[in-house]
């Protein structure tokens, strides 16, 4: 990546004249006045790779030493690495391979159901690094990715390789992993144990799907809202999590629906059972068209949970309100009621979610888009007052990471450096020259090219034609299958995920005798198919029906 200013490696490191928003640095009486974005104008001294200063900024002058590398920014922005809280690197880039034909979220479900038969240990691993080497080369440092778990398949597929990606990554990016299942999932309370357990074994975080198809939020929707025992699940999700000692991030309200309450149901458990500032709950759309005094409720019980909320504003303007025919535009723009959630003193963060799958067609995990974005699509910008802290300590401290996403003495010198003098120039341009600073030293690394991904097993292209004979009346996602053991010539076929593999399966086994079975399925080879796209997608929902109406 070409870079605007050249910084040679030094043990000691001078940044000077930066502007630097003041809700990313110690509060300081001696710092200069503020401009009117709230950003400070400042000098920051760096040395073997952590902060060890930060003052206002007193020109070049002064520091003629030839032991210690200057770099004079000349008022450019300088902001914190990145913090990215909610992400699905486990099926990034599989979105022209198995298309959302109409762009509905309900369709994103059927495509993203039809694509399972091409997952296999290769192809999700090679598709979750790339997107790592996507968000580190754009200054992103930690990064929580929500996991499919709805088959065993999907299990058995992503928790080995996130295990080894997260070691791979250790210091680049720190990854957290979320299993992601429908609550109803958690009726069958034995694959429920076995999936906690899991999760446990490798290190991540349990989550549920809330009032978040469609059609959430309608007591009709026995998949994600459960009406008739949503309570008892809730308590056995957050049991579960008790007993194990896990957090939550839960997908909630991703829809318009004034009866999805998801939030408002979660914030009560929260309190319920003590989980106090351990729940994460993103997308929470359906709050636009809460009532006043309903959204009142909503927002004092979510504060008093200490629940973390994370709007997804590229993904949600791109599926919400959309016409299923083309022939409509929206009305609304998809992301949650920011202002008033930050005004009650709720935590807000943004996130990047989907990247070139089917919820969303586009994106590259970069945090400044989602930043530059969110400020359009939200209004953030009129004050931008501490708005940069939504991708940077607010997802941080959710994340319980303290030292990512500021600028302190003390801390590493994680930073990114821009050209740009200031919001305006900052977010009317894509910033590609801008410096990633890592333990005070720039990074040589660029985005991947998307050759890399040519060899994706099986990979599908549909035709317009094609397209139009999709049909649009196919349910939206599998039932979970029978677990069964992980046969050894799954675990043999890709040496690199072999060890992460066992390693999850002896962690499930070793928690829970009686329902120690690692999860998996049907593994699927390397071979292109024949077959057209239509008999694919077709075959893939019916079979996902008949796993739902008979198991």
């Amino acid at each position: 990546m070409r870079h605007f200013v050249d910084i040679n490696t030094q043990t000691h490191l001078r940044i000077l004249n930066a502007s630097v928003p003041l809700c990313c640095i110690p509060k300081d009486s001696s710092l200069p006045s503020p401009t009117i974005d709230s950003l400070a104008l400042v000098d920051i001294n760096i040395v073997e790779g952590k902060v060890i200063g930060i003052h206002a900024a007193r020109g070049s002058a002064g520091y003629v030493n030839h032991n210690v590398g200057i770099v004079d920014l000349r008022h450019g922005m300088v902001l914190p690495t990145f913090v990215d809280l909610h992400t699905h690197i486990d099926k990034a880039q599989t979105g022209e391979r198995s298309r959302n034909a109409d762009g509905t979220l309900s369709g994103a479900d059927r495509s993203t159901a039809s694509d399972a038969e091409f997952w296999n240990q290769d192809d999700v691993y090679r598709r979750m690094d790339f997107s790592l080497k996507c968000a580190y080369a754009h200054g992103t440092s930690a990064l929580r990715t929500h996991l499919i778990n709805m088959s065993d398949k999907q299990m058995q597929l992503t928790w080995p390789c996130f295990k080894i990606l997260k070691e791979k990554w250790k210091g680049k990016v720190e990854l957290q992993g979320v299993s992601l299942v429908v609550l109803s999932f958690f009726r069958d309370e034995q694959k429920a144990v076995q999936l906690a357990n899991l999760v446990k074994s490798a290190g991540g975080m349990l989550g549920a799907a809330v009032c978040c198809a469609e059609n959430g939020g309608d007591p009709n929707d026995d998949w994600t809202t459960c009406d008739r025992d949503r309570d008892a699940l809730l308590d056995r999700v957050f049991t579960l999590a008790k007993e194990r000692d896990l957090d939550l991030d839960f997908h909630v309200d991703e829809n318009g629906n004034e009866r999805a309450k998801g939030l408002l149901y979660i914030a009560r458990k929260t309190i319920q059972h003590g989980y106090q500032g351990r729940v994460v709950c993103g997308h929470c759309c359906s709050l636009c068209y809460q009532g006043d005094q309903d959204l009142e409720v909503t927002m004092q019980a979510a504060k008093d949970a200490g629940v973390t909320v994370v709007s997804l504003p590229l993904v949600n303007q791109w599926t919400q309100d959309r016409d299923q025919q083309g022939r409509r535009t929206p009305r609304w723009r998809g992301v949650t009621l920011l202002h008033e959630l930050r005004s009650k003193g709720i935590p807000v963060a943004m996130a990047s979610d989907n990247t070139r799958d089917q919820f969303f067609a586009y994106g590259d995990l970069d945090m400044l888009e989602v930043f530059n974005q969110g400020c359009r699509m939200a209004h953030l910008d009129r004050p931008y007052q501490d708005w940069a802290t939504t991708v940077g300590s607010v997802p941080a401290d959710a994340m319980n990471l303290p030292q990512h996403g500021r600028i302190a003495p003390g801390l590493p010198a994680n930073m990114v450096l821009f050209k740009a003098r200031g919001y305006s120039e900052l977010l009317a341009r894509p910033q590609w020259d801008r410096v990633v600073l890592r333990n005070g030293v720039a990074i040589d690394a660029e985005v991947p090219d998307y050759s890399e991904l040519d060899t994706v097993p099986n990979e599908r292209r549909y035709t317009a034609d094609q397209l139009s004979a999709v049909p649009s009346e196919l349910p939206c996602m599998p039932h979970p299958e029978p677990l069964q053991v992980l046969p050894n010539n799954v675990l043999n076929s890709v040496p690199d995920l072999k060890s992460g593999a066992k390693s999850a399966a002896a962690g499930v086994k070793g928690q829970d005798k009686e329902a120690g079975h690692m999860i998996s399925s049907n593994h699927h080879g390397t071979g292109h198919l024949t077959s057209v796209a239509i008999s694919v997608v077709v075959t893939a929902a019916l079979t996902a029906w008949l796993l739902r109406s008979f198991t």
